[in-house]
């Protein structure tokens, strides 16, 4: 009876393993967060990951245009940012391509709306 649990147990983590291993890192928070609606653009962008990658692109894509967002560091790190990103009035999509620890490319994007002030 003991073996018989020890087998499946020693199962179950082999299986668990084997699925986070495929999982690959997502952005765990931004500021400002995704789905922010701002009335001006903050003086930096900030980007932290759930584990360490290479950021390797930052654009920003607008009505007007994309353009490249330069940012720190330069090697891998949880926490990127990006100074005087420039929102633009409307719907501001900042894309991202990361490499994670494991060499495989990550992508996604955060979602930021700029609206003017109020008077």
């Amino acid at each position: 009876m003991k073996r018989s649990f020890v087998a499946i147990a020693a199962m179950v983590l082999a299986l668990g393993g084997a699925f986070t291993a495929g999982a690959h890192t997502s952005v765990r928070s931004s500021n400002p967060a995704s789905g922010s609606v701002l009335t001006q653009s903050p003086p930096v962008f900030e980007m932290t990951f759930a584990e360490k990658v290479r950021l390797t692109s930052l654009i920003l894509a607008t009505s007007k245009g994309e353009r490249k967002l330069a940012f720190k560091p330069a090697s891998n790190a949880l926490k990127f940012t990006s100074a005087n990103p420039g929102f633009a009035l409307g719907r501001n999509e900042i894309r991202w391509t990361a490499l994670a620890a494991d060499g495989h490319v990550i992508k996604g994007s955060i979602i930021i709306v700029m609206r003017p002030p109020r008077k």
